[in-house]
């Protein structure tokens, strides 16, 4: 069941429009093939190190030749976005990488799945069809050493984080048994398994997690010197090591461990279809954020109806991992992926990426197949406005990051698109990585008050009525389209406005008041 009518919330003295500005310090990077950007982290001497997949030859900006299918590629760059060194990484088969982590020492360490056998940096006898893999380098560039890790069957790297003793826990999912060097049994299909290693790579322990079905994709971090916070996509009911019922066909499963990963406390959410978490954030206020793709109506632990085929969904947890509070946003189609920031003053950045038609959310319409599609929330979850980036091509959003002075956001991208719209950098191969900057101001602003203002029917198909319960006068009523463009002027001392005659679309309603100036989305159908 999708959402046909919506009441909206207005804010005092506030434009939900204005708040994320323009994109500066563009860049592309790229040869004949594909180029996927998965993290970026920064090293003490202001250096930026950048974790990509490519299968591309020596050409264009990369200089090493494809080792055999996809590869780590590790680029360092300076301020001024400029290439100080790179490394092409892998064997002569399939390595995928997933993260990356810049230690205390400034020690780099990549993590991801390969296939190869030993060849090129690829050192190690393999264990199964895909083992975990695991390299540490120096601030330099340099290889210090690479290990798998795994059974006789499938075994991947998701995510890792630094403890305070220096040692590192790393997360993956495992379909092996005991086996290779992994030591802790399976309970299904696909477990989630965490280690931890010392920081020259040996195990200290090893232990899978998981149910009777597939638990995968976990993402973790530390909110305590000894306590771990996890979330992965789990189809497993109650069996092994899972303790709640499941609701849908795939739930986020929450986990509170310690340093060994003991599970503390754990928590299924979820509704009756498909729930993916995407990313996990530790709040200023020291509540757990969750950020997931949902395909769910209201059901199990859902409180809102979907929007479209797939949404975003935010959840609050308090500390016994209870929901808090919640909220499902979305377009008419398909808004997929997710990254999530706070900036100091509590207010929420979103990463997603979009092929959905301009509603009460998204303010614009489509620019190709899938855009970059970014929104912001106060710490309420109250909706503070978006902006949509692309081209006329395929663009895929794939992380998000506070710039140095905590209110620009930095993103990295994948485009397939050229020189149009936003872009500014050409497309050398099928996917460049882009990567830009975009000015905010939503870490200066304060979180806006709400007042009772409502706009109803939304959308609509002749007229919208103004339903204004603190009796403020209106100075001016004006239609904008979505562009800011002035269409019509309408009595202020009218509450019921006539829209017949316009175009079906997305349209601004303009209103100002003796207390301020307040605009809002109109969607005519």
């Amino acid at each position: 069941m999708r959402h046909y009518i919506y009441f909206l919330t207005l804010f005092i003295g506030f434009n939900s429009w204005a708040q994320f500005g323009s994109l500066s310090g563009q860049f592309c990077f790229g040869s004949t093939e594909d180029e996927f950007p998965i993290k970026e982290e920064q090293l003490g001497n202001g250096n930026r190190i950048l974790l990509l997949t490519s299968n591309s030859p020596a050409f264009g900006d990369k200089t090493e030749n494809s080792r055999g299918d996809y590869d780590f590629w590790v680029l360092c760059l300076d301020a001024n976005d400029q290439i100080v060194w790179q490394r092409t990484i892998g064997g002569n088969a399939a390595d995928y990488p997933s993260n990356l982590l810049i230690s205390a020492d400034q020690s780099i360490y990549v993590c991801g799945q390969t296939a190869s056998p030993q060849s090129f940096e690829q050192t190690n006898a393999l264990f199964g069809s895909f083992d975990a893999w695991l390299l540490k380098m120096n601030s330099a560039g340099d290889i210090l050493w690479d290990n798998n890790y795994g059974g006789t069957a499938s075994d991947n790297f998701n995510d890792l984080i630094e403890l305070p003793s220096g040692n590192l826990l790393i997360f993956g999912t495992s379909e092996s048994g005991v086996s290779g060097n992994k030591t802790s049994i399976n309970y299904g299909a696909k477990d989630l398994w965490s280690l931890k290693l010392n920081a020259d790579g040996a195990i200290l322990n090893d232990k899978s997690i998981g149910g009777s079905a597939a638990d995968q994709i976990p993402y973790a971090i530390l909110t305590a010197p000894n306590r771990i916070k996890l979330v992965a996509n789990s189809n497993s009911a109650i069996s092994g090591l899972k303790s709640e019922q499941s609701f849908g066909l795939t739930d986020i499963w929450v986990l509170d461990l310690d340093t060994n990963c003991n599970i503390i406390q754990q928590k299924t959410i979820g509704g009756s279809d498909n729930d993916k978490p995407t990313d996990l954030l530790w709040s200023n206020e020291g509540k757990l954020l969750l950020l997931a793709e949902s395909w769910s109506n209201v059901s199990g632990l859902k409180t809102e109806d979907a929007y479209g085929f797939m949404d975003t969904w935010i959840l609050k947890l308090a500390d016994n991992l209870d929901i808090i509070q919640q909220k499902t946003i979305g377009g008419d189609i398909y808004d997929y992926g997710g990254q999530l920031i706070e900036w100091p003053n509590g207010n929420l950045g979103v990463l997603t990426n979009s092929n959905s038609n301009p509603n009460q959310f998204k303010s614009a319409p489509v620019m190709g197949a899938f855009d970059i599609w970014m929104y912001a929330l106060d710490a309420n979850f109250n909706f503070l406005g978006d902006k949509t980036l692309g081209t006329s091509q395929d663009e895929i959003g794939l992380s998000l990051q506070l710039s140095p002075n905590l209110s620009d956001i930095r993103v990295l991208a994948a485009s397939k698109g050229g020189i149009t719209n936003d872009k500014t950098c050409s497309c050398k191969g099928k996917y460049d990585f882009w990567g830009f900057s975009l000015s905010s101001t939503l870490q200066t602003n304060n979180i806006p008050s709400t007042r009772s203002l409502k706009l109803y029917p939304n959308p609509t198909s002749n007229f919208i009525t103004i339903e204004n319960n603190n009796a403020e006068q209106f100075l001016s009523i004006d239609l904008l389209d979505y562009a800011g463009k002035h269409i019509k002027s309408f009595n202020p001392k009218s509450t019921s406005l006539s829209l017949a005659g316009f175009s079906p679309g997305i349209y601004l309603l303009q209103i100002s008041t003796e207390k301020g100036n307040f605009c809002e989305r109109i969607r005519l159908e």
